[in-house]
């Protein structure tokens, strides 16, 4: 009788052993992550006004342009033809400016933009601090930047 006790108690502790093994499993799929905060277009956040416009952006390996303080650096950039990604993968299935998916980087050499937002952070973890989203970045001055710095 005590011996047939003692396998009874073993696989009571197996399954005690394996259902917490599932809960603790199944709760590091439970609690999502909140989600990362991205960059608002300037609209979004601020009325336009006629000092805003005329911005000078340098680009090292393309044509310089203006736009207007305090806009996000990929819409001045494809406002002015500016090639923006690398291949014609990132053409076709970028996030669209959402900061999520990479494709839009430069290095920013110089001047007068916004810090990183927690997608720049995550995404360019491993590139330099220069190394910027342009869907992410805010020209707040003139400022010189190097598209497709990788290429």
């Amino acid at each position: 009788h005590a011996a047939v006790q003692g396998s009874l108690d073993q696989r009571k502790m197996m399954r005690l052993s394996i259902l917490a093994a599932c809960v603790a499993a199944a709760s590091a799929f439970t609690a999502p992550a909140a989600p990362m905060p991205l960059r608002q277009s300037r609209a979004a956040t601020s009325a336009a006004t006629s000092l805003n416009m005329g911005v000078k952006v340098t680009v090292v390996n393309a044509e310089d342009f203006e736009m207007e303080k305090g806009e996000i650096l990929r819409n001045g950039m494809q406002a002015a033809n500016v090639e923006v990604y690398y291949t014609m993968k990132g053409k076709l299935f970028n996030c669209n400016g959402g900061g999520q998916c990479g494709t839009c980087k430069v290095e920013l050499q110089g001047g007068a933009v916004s810090g990183r937002t927690d997608a720049e952070n995550k995404l360019l973890a491993k590139d330099p601090p220069t190394f910027r989203l342009a869907c992410q970045t805010l020209v707040n001055g003139p400022c010189t930047i190097k598209n497709k710095p990788d290429a």
